[in-house]
């Protein structure tokens, strides 16, 4: 039975500060010669904006917080909740002039280490990794025992390939926050790099034992189950994962694990689930195609291929995958021009070197097979070096 092959998309996110909109209010006591206190109608725009902010309405929030600026020029969370709503809507660039703003006022500690870490987590969205993380080391400066700043900061190591500085950071947050499952998450996810699965299981676990709910974390861990054969436990934590939160990749896995546990019908509704959710999702449509290869339905699985390449027509697994079928079919010609796509697309795929110099000499090109099985052993192919030894005398 052929393996199906799934792309792994590893994917990370950035946390803001949690308690950013629920905090309260600051009272500014200092007021220089001249100001006019007109704090009580900023505070109301404020509370508005904060209320827009938790219905998702973000430009009505810009509005009411650029209103409660207008009146009290000195209110700081105004400047942060303003900044914040920007972020939203993706205006960077706007959201780093209110931070600017803020660090030409008077703050207090606390404001002062949010305004650079907010920063850095806006640096960090515009992939400014070096000046996101002097903020972050600021922030951290400014409050060693910031969690959120080391967290962020270790997945700016991460991006930078400092593996073992975002180690350092993981494991400081979990000294802060013992019971954060983000952060065992991101260590297990670090350890699965580093080929650690054990103690990776044991991080997916514990991320698990403080957020049940959280499908990630059963994706993660049957991930890693599957690296180390453990095909039953995989199965049973991509069944949690769907529960919690069905998408097409995870009934894509599934099906690769069903495949392994001979469950093939299971496998083909999954991979049927999958295209029923994300009618674009190609992956699925390969994987389908495997199994309808595997059972020997050639023509339909030359459907699936096609249907993939239609939504990525640079897949050059797809047309190596669809030759193959081509070639049992003995449409030689067919077999030939996918595996050339193939190569066009993956200039140094072995493996359709040698099929292509195969085909070419079964169709009676024994001279470009030759050059084919030639190209695909100094391309390091063992398999394509016996046949040359067999074909090419």
């Amino acid at each position: 039975m052929k393996k199906i092959k799934v792309i792994c998309i590893l994917v990370v996110f950035l946390f803001g500060s949690a308690n950013l909109f629920s905090k309260k209010l600051p009272l500014h006591l200092y007021m220089p010669v001249g100001y006019i206190n007109d704090r009580d109608s900023a505070l109301v725009y404020c509370e508005a904006g904060n209320l827009k902010m938790n219905e998702k309405e973000y430009r009505e929030a810009i509005v009411c917080f650029t209103k409660a600026i207008e009146r009290d020029s000195l209110l700081v969370s105004a400047y942060l909740n303003r900044a914040l709503a920007k972020n939203k809507l993706m205006d960077y660039n706007g959201a780093l002039a209110d931070y600017k703003q803020l660090l030409q006022l008077k703050l207090s500690w606390e404001e002062s280490y949010e305004v650079y870490f907010n920063r850095g987590l806006t640096l960090a969205l515009l992939e400014n990794l070096k000046e996101a993380m002097a903020d972050f080391n600021y922030a951290i400066r400014l409050n060693p025992e910031f969690a959120e700043a080391y967290y962020n900061r270790s997945i700016l190591k991460g991006k930078i390939g400092d593996l073992q500085g975002e180690l350092i950071d993981i494991n400081k947050v979990i000294y802060l926050k013992s019971n954060d499952a983000d952060a065992y998450n991101s260590r297990g996810i670090l350890k699965s790099k580093q080929g650690n699965y054990y103690d990776a299981v044991k991080d997916f676990s514990r991320a698990i034992t403080f957020d049940s709910m959280n499908a990630h974390f059963y994706f993660n861990r049957a991930l890693i189950y599957y690296a180390i054969d453990e095909y039953r436990a995989s199965l049973s934590d991509y069944d949690m994962a769907l529960q919690i939160n069905p998408d097409a990749e995870t009934y894509t896995r599934r099906a690769n694990v069903k495949s392994k546990l001979k469950d093939f019908k299971g496998a083909f509704n999954d991979l049927t689930n999958a295209i029923e959710m994300d009618s674009n999702y190609y992956v699925a449509y390969v994987n389908r195609g495997y199994l309808k290869f595997d059972l020997k339905d050639y023509k339909s699985a030359i459907e699936d291929y096609t249907l993939a390449l239609k939504i990525r027509p640079d897949y050059s697994l797809a047309y190596y995958d669809r030759g193959l079928a081509r070639g049992v079919l003995k449409d030689y010609a067919g077999e030939i021009a996918d595996y050339t796509k193939a190569i066009e697309f993956k200039p140094d795929y072995e493996n359709a070197y040698t099929r292509r110099g195969l085909a070419k000499y079964v169709a009676g090109d024994k001279t470009g097979g030759c050059q084919d099985l030639n190209q695909a052993v100094r391309l390091g192919s063992d398999f394509a070096y016996n046949n040359l030894l067999q074909y090419c005398k």
